[in-house]
């Protein structure tokens, strides 16, 4: 696709940023190097390098990096190379514990945030992995919704979204109810509600007394991410992400000009056979039968998949793929909402995070074992990118 520049216009005082090409030139691009310059987690040996369930990991400013692991309900430190230093927390529920670690984010001073979804509790821990304070999420939002932090703003305040999915229980059928999001100062106070958005799209099937619920096939679901004062939202329906401020007003719509995917009869093929292998018992594989003979398929696949803001305020945006395509493609808008290109990451690579210079995050290998993965991010526009492989190996 040739460089091209986006089309601004204004819509009652909201910017509309229409992108019908990269900014890049072709064959030219930001990519990460060929191989991780850190690379944590082995199979075999020292206990505090074989990682169970990594659901987050963070690069502080002194290159050490934090992982959530949370097989063991624990926070463990790396230095710059990847060498163990610590551990903080543990299984439980007293404080500085826990039993469902999920998400981790930097603050000031590279303090950490940690989010427990089991216990619905922020917890704090300073750069020496010290245990600082918590808070719970019970009574922020309601009975009947369940909490989750999203992301940080720059000031320490929480973007926290509520999900209703316990409202899904009133009907049978395809259903997408609207989550709640506010904003919740450092200490857990309310401090504004932001507005009620679209959530994920559920097919529900009820008989008699009994009732069964899944996500949809090629459902909409929906991604949101925060940088500075601002937060971002995607319904993931077409290639639109907004930006709105702290307190929930809308300033900027960015789009691309891309069409969704279309869901063709191989694609719910290959799903199902997707979901039948990874079924743990002929209970759950029955279950999964009798969801898709059932349940209506959308004829077109989600604009998009996931969102991630880096440190700079360039959002990436992870394409979605079909069942069976395993290269994951990133299109990268600049903080002002121009497409700047694509680029891909590793297969079976799951960002966390990405700075300046580097994309941190999980990989499994041919074993499935996990590993936590430092890759240098390259923006030397004058060079060709190459592809990377699967088996994180230079490629001769």
């Amino acid at each position: 696709m040739p460089a091209s520049g986006p089309t601004l216009r204004d819509s009652a005082g909201v910017q509309i940023v229409e992108n019908a090409g990269p900014r890049w030139p072709e064959a030219s691009g930001w990519r990460l190097s060929q191989a991780p310059v850190i690379d944590i987690g082995v199979l075999e040996g020292d206990a505090n390098y074989q990682l169970y369930r990594v659901t987050d990991a963070r690069r502080l400013s002194d290159g050490r990096i934090a992982v959530a692991n949370s097989g063991t309900n624990e926070l463990r430190f790396y230095d710059s190379a990847g060498a163990y230093l610590s551990t903080a927390g543990r299984e439980g529920g007293g404080p500085g514990e826990f039993q469902g670690l999920s998400d981790l984010w930097t603050l000031a001073e590279d303090s950490l945030l940690t989010y427990d979804f089991r216990n619905r509790r922020v917890s704090v821990f300073n750069a020496n992995g010290d245990f600082v304070r918590s808070f719970d999420l019970h009574t922020l939002i309601g009975a009947g919704v369940l909490p989750y932090v999203v992301a940080t703003f720059a000031d320490g305040s929480l973007l926290i979204v509520g999900s209703q999915f316990g409202s899904i229980e009133i009907r049978g059928g395809l259903q997408r109810e609207p989550n709640l999001y506010l904003r919740c100062d450092p200490e857990g106070a309310h401090v504004d509600s932001l507005g009620r958005f679209p959530g994920d799209e559920w097919y529900v099937k009820t008989e008699e007394n009994r009732m069964m619920a899944s996500t949809r096939a090629f459902g909409r679901r929906p991604v949101a991410a925060a940088y500075g004062d601002v937060f971002y939202f995607g319904h993931t329906d077409s290639y639109e992400l907004a930006q709105y401020d702290q307190h929930g007003r809308l300033v900027r719509l960015i789009r691309k000009a891309q069409p969704n995917l279309p869901v063709t009869a191989e694609d719910t093929e290959r799903l199902i056979e997707d979901e039948m292998a990874d079924a743990e018992d002929e209970s759950q594989r029955a279950f999964i039968r009798q969801m898709y003979a059932e349940m209506p398929f959308p004829e077109t696949m989600p604009a998009y998949s996931s969102l991630v803001v880096d440190t700079e305020g360039n959002l990436w945006v992870e394409e979605y793929r079909r069942p069976g395509d395993e290269q994951p493609r990133w299109t990268v808008f600049d903080p002002d909402g121009v497409m700047l290109g694509v680029l891909e990451t590793p297969q079976r690579f799951t960002v966390y995070q990405i700075g300046s210079d580097f994309v941190l995050g999980r990989w499994r290998d041919d074993l499935d074992v996990e590993h936590v993965q430092l890759y240098h991010l390259l923006k030397d526009l004058g060079r060709a990118k190459r592809p990377l492989n699967s088996g994180n190996e230079p490629i001769s």
